[in-house]
Parts: structure tokens; C-alpha cells; sequence
């Protein structure tokens, strides 16, 4: 408290004391450059009077009012005091007037709603990441399950050291298939965002250690010894009913290897599209050894006696498994 600072107050005589009450209050309440000339167990033993009948008379027979500045916008405020501990206590802490004590009360408000919204994100966030963590889980128990191969393991922890989980929609679409085969195994999470062109990419942070164990155990893009020959692969493209456009694929879906087989790296083969009802498509691979040798070009590429062939294999239904 300043003890140079004006104060302004008035002490309210009532119930019509008699003179030497009168004494006494005025004794009490005396003020001056901050401080009350008479304590109250001092003045009570002046009186020879107890410090408690001392109070009770005071209160009684007087109050104070007391003219401070708002804590806060410094309006001028009059308060009623019945004690010198009151008195001094609203001096040091001075009070608010009823507007700044609605806006205090109001930012009050504001601030628990903005800390109750940021504990409901982080819920929802702890929420998300419980998932993820428990879709990883299950990926995990599939994971050698599943054929990935070192080239896409490596991309991954390429992408988890170099690249910010937002991503280019062209950098994207360059590397759909990587990222949209570690999505169908759950091991990842994307968010398209086709409109501002970027995607979001997350992971759990296992994810780096799990690639990075395997393929020190050498268990990604290991040849198998024994591996079942092949003659023709066909599949099934159903049409992806949420196609939107040229950044989503027109086909989709998943396939079931229900044996091994080994893709040789080198191996040159034939592929077909054909359509089929509702939209499908039918897709087949056939190694180019078991028809022809020829080189790694579009048909109407090959030389004429070569492209015959190779579309009459085609045209035969008999090599058609649809």
C-alpha cells in the first residue's frame, strides 16, 4: 500500500452513541500516511475495556465509508468498512467494479472453454493414435504374412527420415502404389485432400523400427528356393465406385494369392485388358517366354509377324480364364 496516496473517507456515526462512544470511534478509526494511530488491543487497553467488546461496539455504533479505485479501470468505487483489518485489506487489494468483474468473469469463461476444447483434441488425438496403434498391432501379427518387398520397405523408411507427413498430391500419385499398399495392410493412414492437392501421411512411430528389423533379418525381397511355376495370372478389376477423378484409380480393390508365386526380377510379360459387365475389368499377365522371345515393347510396337502372333494369342478364348 502507498503511503503517500490520498485517502478518502468518512466515518458514519449511527444508533445515537453517547459522547464517550463518540471518543471511541473516532479514536479508532483515526487515520494517517497510511496506517491506523490507534490499534485496537491498545486502544482497548487505553479504555480498559476487552478487545472483544472494543469490535463489538465499533461495529455497532459506526462503519467507515471508504472510497478506493477499481483494480483494474480505476473507476472511483465506495465501499462500507466495519474494521481497520477490512479497511486496510481492501487498500492492498483493491476491489473490481461490477463491469470489470462481469469481463473478468467472461474471460474466465473463454479460457475454461478453451482449455476444456484443447483436453477434448487431445482426447481425440490420444483416441487416433490408440487406433492406429492398435491397427499396427494387428498388421504386425499379418506382416510376414505378406509379401513386401525391400525396395518398398526401404521407400518407407526414406520417406519417415526425409519427408514432413504432408505431402505434394504429385508426389503422391508418383508413389501411390508404395503408399497405398502399406495403407491396405494398415500400417499407414492417408488423407487426401484433393481440393488444396496435398495428402497427409501417418504413421505410428514403430514403424521405421519394424522395416528397418526386417529387412536386417534379411526377410524382405529374399528369393524363395522352392516357388510354384506359372503360366498366366488373371485378376479381376472391379471398378472403384468412388472414383472422383484422374488422381483416384478407376480401378480398385484387393486380391487374394491363394499360393506362392515367384515373379522372377527381368521377367517380360504379355498383359491384356478386357472389358467385362458393370464396368469390370479383367486383367492378364502371361510370361512372354511361353509364347515368344521378344523385347520389352508396346505390341504395335513389335514387328508385324510378332504382333500378330501375340494378338492372336490374345483373340483365342481358349486363353482366357473369364
Amino acid at each position: 500500500m502507498d503511503n503517500t496516496q490520498e485517502i478518502n473517507y468518512s466515518v458514519i456515526i449511527k444508533n445515537n452513541p453517547d459522547n464517550e462512544t463518540i471518543s471511541l470511534i473516532n479514536s479508532y478509526w483515526s487515520y494517517n500516511k497510511g496506517e491506523f494511530i490507534n490499534k485496537p488491543k491498545l486502544l482497548a487497553n487505553e479504555k480498559n475495556i476487552s478487545l472483544y467488546d472494543l469490535i463489538l461496539t465499533i461495529k455497532e455504533y459506526s462503519h467507515v465509508d471508504l472510497e478506493c479505485n477499481c483494480g483494474s479501470c480505476n473507476e472511483t468505487l465506495k465501499q462500507e468498512v466495519t474494521s481497520q483489518t477490512q479497511f486496510i485489506s481492501i487498500l492492498k487489494n483493491l476491489p473490481l467494479c461490477k463491469e470489470c468483474i462481469d469481463k473478468r468473469k467472461l474471460k474466465e469463461e473463454e479460457e475454461n472453454k478453451r482449455l476444456i476444447e484443447i483436453r477434448r483434441k487431445e482426447y481425440e488425438l490420444a483416441e487416433i493414435k490408440f487406433q492406429q496403434q492398435k491397427a499396427f498391432n494387428s498388421a504386425i501379427e499379418r506382416y510376414k504374412e505378406t509379401r513386401i518387398h525391400e525396395d518398398e520397405a526401404r521407400f518407407m523408411i526414406h520417406f519417415i527420415n526425409t519427408c514432413p507427413n504432408r505431402i505434394s498430391l504429385s508426389y503422391y500419385n508418383e508413389n501411390y502404389l508404395n503408399f497405398h499398399k502399406l495403407k491396405l495392410l494398415e500400417l499407414i493412414h492417408i488423407e487426401e485432400n484433393f481440393a488444396d492437392e496435398y495428402a497427409v501421411i501417418s504413421y505410428p512411430e514403430e514403424l521405421k523400427d519394424l522395416l528397418v528389423r526386417e529387412i536386417n533379418k534379411n526377410s524382405l525381397g529374399t528369393k524363395p528356393t522352392i516357388a510354384n511355376t506359372w503360366s498366366r495370372l488373371s485378376f479381376l478389376l472391379e471398378k472403384n465406385k468412388t472414383y472422383r477423378n484422374i488422381h483416384t484409380p478407376r480401378f480398385s480393390g484387393t486380391l487374394l494369392i491363394k499360393e506362392d508365386v515367384y515373379l522372377e526380377k527381368g521377367t517380360k510379360c504379355l498383359y491384356g485388358v478386357w472389358d467385362r459387365d458393370h464396368d469390370d475389368a479383367w486383367l492378364t499377365l502371361t510370361p512372354t517366354s511361353d509364347i515368344i522371345v521378344a523385347k520389352n515393347t508396346p505390341i504395335h510396337k513389335e514387328p508385324e509377324h510378332i504382333r500378330d502372333l501375340l494378338n492372336r494369342f490374345l483373340d483365342n478364348p481358349e486363353n482366357r480364364d473369364y
